[in-house]
């Protein structure tokens, strides 16, 4: 948070500045700040506090001849300070609503992706959903299905929906029979096992005197086994629509365009930045320079995380230029995140 305190008089101003510049993308002059937001002081005062502004570090002039823009400084002093409390316009609420809700809830990748997609459409940014964490996936069920002797397709199904599935070798599998066995006794041993754990508890059930002696109880933990090995576990992360970043000015540059859309083929960097929503309180927004990333930081990341309060699940957000309506957009991305809770809970 920016320590500094600004009086009200050069507070209401830098709020304006931001506020027409979002709206423009054009530097902001003085007499058009007098007689748009009825500031009730000459031009000439108002251009002495965006000077002060400016040597602050909340301002800068792209040109000694054009008005003043917002620097990251001023956009975070604008978010910590001025903005109103976040409300979103019952258009896009529908809108956002219509397209988590119409998706199909017998599917997770598909919720995630329609979700990711309708953040973008209705911020005309970039929207984007982390997948559910692996410590937060908890085994509902596994199916062990023969393909050919000594083949197994095994399909493992978490609570969340997410579905794994893989084919291993099992050369003394005889029969279907015998896997039905199997899959009986997995499923009764790790239903409700976090999906971290279930190795743990195979191993552990290997070291059972019945089980050394069982061969069909031996596969079983083996199949078990192979089916979480190797499993990556989450960390997938949905980038909807990038093209509609393209609708903002500040990316007709070919260059900045090309950088940006190396991040977003990054997909570990944006793994990084929305992690952090998931471990703090709320909304965070990281502006510009805050980001970690070189090629992001002419962005701002809205961020936050999805699920329940106590355990959250994963964290989606949206990515746009530091020129972004805040307030807007923050109120989009925690209604967006409440409503992918609850489809969650439905799926």
């Amino acid at each position: 948070m920016t320590e500094t305190t600004l009086r009200d008089r050069d507070a209401r101003i830098l709020g304006a500045v931001v506020d027409e510049f979002v709206q423009t993308a054009e530097p902001v002059g003085s007499r058009n700040l007098v007689k748009k937001y009825r500031l009730e002081i000459s031009p000439a005062t108002v251009r002495n506090v965006m000077a002060d502004l400016e040597e602050m570090g909340f301002l800068y002039q792209p040109h000694t001849s054009a008005g003043r823009q917002p620097t990251d400084q001023g956009y975070r002093y604008y978010v910590d300070h001025l903005l109103p409390g976040p409300s979103l316009p019952s258009g896009q609420r529908r809108r956002l609503r219509q397209g988590i809700r119409d998706a199909d809830l017998d599917a997770l990748e598909t919720l995630l992706e329609a979700t990711s997609r309708v953040l973008s459409r209705v911020a005309h940014q970039v929207g984007l959903v982390v997948a559910p964490r692996i410590e937060v996936r908890v085994f509902r069920h596994v199916d062990l299905v023969l393909l050919r002797p000594g083949r197994v397709l095994v399909i493992l199904v978490t609570r969340s929906g997410v579905v794994h599935h893989r084919v291993v070798e099992a050369p003394e599998v005889r029969s279907q029979a015998e896997l039905e066995k199997m899959t009986n006794y997995l499923n009764g041993l790790l239903e409700g096992v976090p999906l971290v754990a279930v190795r743990e508890r195979i191993l552990a059930e290997m070291e059972n005197e019945r089980v050394q002696y069982d061969r069909l109880l031996r596969q079983a933990l083996e199949l078990g086994s192979q089916a979480v090995g190797g499993d990556e576990g989450g960390g997938q992360v949905y980038v909807g629509e990038p093209l509609r970043i393209l609708e903002q000015p500040e990316f007709q540059d070919v260059e900045k365009m090309r950088q940006l859309f190396e991040a977003f083929e990054r997909k570990g960097i944006l793994l990084r930045i929305l992690d952090r929503a998931v471990e703090a309180p709320g909304v965070q927004v990281s502006i510009g320079t805050e980001n970690p990333v070189a090629d992001l930081q002419g962005c701002s990341v809205v961020a936050t995380a999805y699920g329940r309060d106590d355990r959250p699940m994963g964290a989606l957000g949206v990515i746009g230029p530091t020129r972004m309506p805040y307030g807007e957009v923050i109120a989009l991305v925690e209604y967006a995140a409440r409503l992918l809770g609850q489809a969650l809970e439905r799926l």
